[in-house]
C-alpha cells in the first residue's frame, strides 16, 4: 500500500499546450482516441432541440456566432464592447470568448438533422481552425467541460497567452499547434499577420464516426510577430520551461530513455525540459519506506511539418539510503506542440 508525499519546491507557472495527436500526427492520434458511445443514444425528450441557455446579453447578442478577443480573461458578465481588442502583440496576454447561436449539442443536432438527444454530449470537443495568409490549419482544443457544459452553454472563454495568472482556460494548446504549424510553413515571419480562428463542434457515435456542426463562431486579429520572439526561455511563446523539480542530469537521462523507445518516423527528439515543481514521493503506507518517486518532463521532438512537445512523468524507484536509481519516462504522455524554432 502507499500513500502520496507531494515536496512542494516552488510555484512556477508554466503554460503547456496540450494539443492532441497520430503515429505521424499527434492531433490525428488523439481524434482516434476519443471515447465512442458505448450505451447506444439517449432518449430525447423531444424531436427537436434541447433547452440551452440562450443570448446571455447585448455583448452576446451582437457577436452571435463570433469570436472576440481581450487582453484580460474576462466572464460573461463582465465583458464590454471596449475590451475587445484586434490588435496584439505575440507573447503578450491574449484571451477570447466564443459567442454561439446554440449550444453545441444543438448546433450538431442541426448540421446532422438529428434529435438533440441523440448527440452524443460527453464526447463533445472543438478543432480551432486558424487561416493566415490563405492557408488553413486545423487544431485541437483539448476537451472540457461535461455533458452538462456542452447541451446548454452557448458561450465560453478561452486562452492563447496567459501571462497574468489569470483562471486557467482552454486554448493555449491549440495556439501552440498553430504557432508550429505555421512557422513551420514558412508562415507569421517577423510583421503584423491577420489570422482568422473559426471554432468546429465534434462529437462521436458509435457506428458512424465523428460528426460535426462545422464552425459555430469565427473571429480575426491582427498578430505582430517581434524579432526574436521565439527563443526557448520565452514561456509565453514557447511552453516549457525548467520546473522547480528540474535538472540537468534527470533532462539528460529523460532525453536518452525517450531515444530507446522513440516511434515517431517524422519526428526526431532533440531535447528533454524537466518541467515539474515537486516530486510526488509514492511510500509504503505501513513503513513509510519510500518506493518511488516522479515528475513532469516534456520531450521537445522536431519534424518538417510541426514541432512538439511531450510531457510525461517521469519516475525513479527507490534505492535505499535516501538515494534513487536513474529513471526513466512513461510511455503515456500527454501530447502537445511547440513552434520549431524554440528548439534553437
Amino acid at each position: 500500500m502507499r500513500k502520496s508525499v507531494i515536496l512542494s519546491l516552488a510555484l512556477v507557472s508554466v503554460a503547456l499546450g496540450a494539443a492532441a495527436g497520430a503515429q505521424s500526427d499527434p492531433r490525428a492520434r488523439f481524434e482516434r482516441m476519443r471515447p465512442s458511445v458505448k450505451t447506444g443514444p439517449q432518449k430525447p425528450a423531444a424531436s427537436g432541440p434541447i433547452q440551452d441557455q440562450g443570448v446571455h446579453n447585448a455583448v452576446h447578442a451582437a457577436h452571435q456566432n463570433q469570436i472576440v478577443f481581450t487582453r484580460s480573461d474576462l466572464g460573461i458578465g463582465a465583458i464590454s464592447e471596449s475590451d475587445i481588442a484586434t490588435d496584439f502583440v505575440l507573447g503578450q496576454p491574449m484571451f477570447f470568448r466564443v459567442f454561439t447561436e446554440r449550444s453545441a449539442v444543438n448546433a450538431i443536432a442541426a448540421a446532422n438533422q438529428m434529435p438533440a438527444g441523440e448527440v452524443y454530449p460527453d464526447g463533445v470537443h472543438y478543432t480551432a481552425r486558424f487561416t493566415v495568409a490563405g492557408q488553413a490549419f486545423d487544431t485541437t482544443i483539448f476537451p472540457w467541460g461535461n455533458r452538462s457544459d456542452h447541451q446548454t452553454w452557448t458561450t465560453w472563454r478561452g486562452q492563447f497567452v496567459n501571462s497574468t495568472n489569470a483562471q486557467r482556460t482552454p486554448g493555449s494548446d491549440a495556439f501552440l499547434e498553430m504557432l508550429s504549424r505555421t512557422t513551420a510553413a514558412g508562415l507569421l515571419k517577423p510583421g503584423t499577420h491577420s489570422v482568422m480562428m473559426e471554432v468546429i463542434a465534434k462529437t462521436n457515435t458509435e457506428r458512424n464516426g465523428p460528426i460535426s456542426a462545422g464552425p459555430v463562431a469565427k473571429g480575426t486579429f491582427n498578430l505582430t510577430v517581434p524579432a526574436g520572439v521565439f527563443q526557448a526561455s520565452n514561456r509565453h511563446v514557447c511552453g516549457a520551461v525548467r520546473g522547480a523539480a528540474g535538472s540537468a542530469a534527470v533532462e539528460t537521462r529523460a532525453l536518452a530513455h525517450a531515444k530507446q523507445f522513440w516511434d515517431w518516423a517524422d519526428l526526431t527528439p532533440v531535447k528533454a525540459v524537466a518541467v515539474g515543481n515537486a516530486w510526488t514521493i509514492e511510500k509504503n503506507e505501513l513503513t513509510s519506506v519510500p518506493i518511488e518517486r516522479y515528475t513532469d518532463v516534456a520531450i521537445l521532438a522536431r519534424g518538417a511539418k510541426y514541432c512538439t512537445s511531450h510531457v510525461h512523468k517521469f519516475t525513479q524507484s527507490y534505492a535505499g539510503a535516501g538515494t534513487y536509481d536513474q529513471g526513466g519516462i512513461s510511455v503515456n504522455f500527454t501530447p502537445g506542440y511547440i513552434p520549431c524554432a524554440c528548439l534553437g
